[in-house]
């Protein structure tokens, strides 16, 4: 049987993730997109996730394939703040949520991209965030505090396969609300996902394509 995800039948709290304030602009897609746009191996697994924990240059020590995933991370980032796809999607919510806009389709997408897993990767779900743990584990020297901290929780409550239940993407906006002292309504922005899942999916497809496409070319660029 596959693991209980967080929060089902009181299966943890864990730590959402890193929360990017901004205006316009994504910021992140979150863990599993900025995963699923990694080349396959723990090293970029690693330099993919540090980039909500590491700011400023990158030290040179890293590895290479580190450095490149990270520079990587920062990349999608600024193509969420500039593609339409997005944008269209954080202007169909309420505008009451102002900025929370940008964080309530940032954990949306990684929602939709777990239900929808299948259709993008030759991995189940659940074997490809077995996988990322193990990697991760294994590249424990290379890792920030910060993601070193909630790996334990990570892969306990099987964060990266539990964002495909409605539940957890509940109580994820109601613990990144409590983070910010309740300074931005997430937890209220639930209600936006039923509101406007089918338009919100069609978006994400579409931003998916294009996506796919920059993160092709800047790795060709890139090797």
């Amino acid at each position: 049987n596959p693991p209980q995800p967080p929060f089902a039948k009181g299966g943890g709290n864990p730590t959402p993730p890193p929360l990017k304030k901004g205006g316009g602009g994504g910021g992140t897609v979150n863990y599993l997109a900025h995963l699923y746009f990694s080349d396959p191996q723990p090293l970029a697994w690693a330099g993919s996730l540090m980039g909500d924990f590491h700011k400023g240059a990158i030290p040179h020590r890293f590895p290479h394939p580190l450095r490149r995933h990270l520079q990587l991370h920062r990349r999608i980032d600024s193509l969420t703040q500039q593609n339409a796809y997005f944008q269209t999607s954080r202007k169909r919510l309420d505008p009451r949520f102002r900025f929370a806009r940008s964080v309530l389709v940032d954990v949306f997408y990684d929602h939709f991209l777990a239900q929808n897993w299948r259709s993008y990767h030759h991995q189940s779900l659940l074997d490809f965030s077995r996988q990322v743990y193990a990697g991760l584990e294994e590249q424990q020297e290379h890792l920030s505090p910060g993601l070193l901290q909630i790996l334990p929780r990570m892969t306990e409550h099987n964060w990266l396969y539990s964002y495909r239940l409605e539940e957890v993407v509940e109580r994820v906006l109601q613990r990144l609300e409590q983070r910010l002292n309740h300074r931005l309504p997430l937890a209220e922005g639930f209600a936006e996902l039923h509101r406007w899942r089918k338009e919100l999916q069609i978006d994400f497809a579409a931003f998916m394509l294009d996506a796919e496409d920059f993160v092709d070319r800047w790795k060709q660029k890139n090797p």
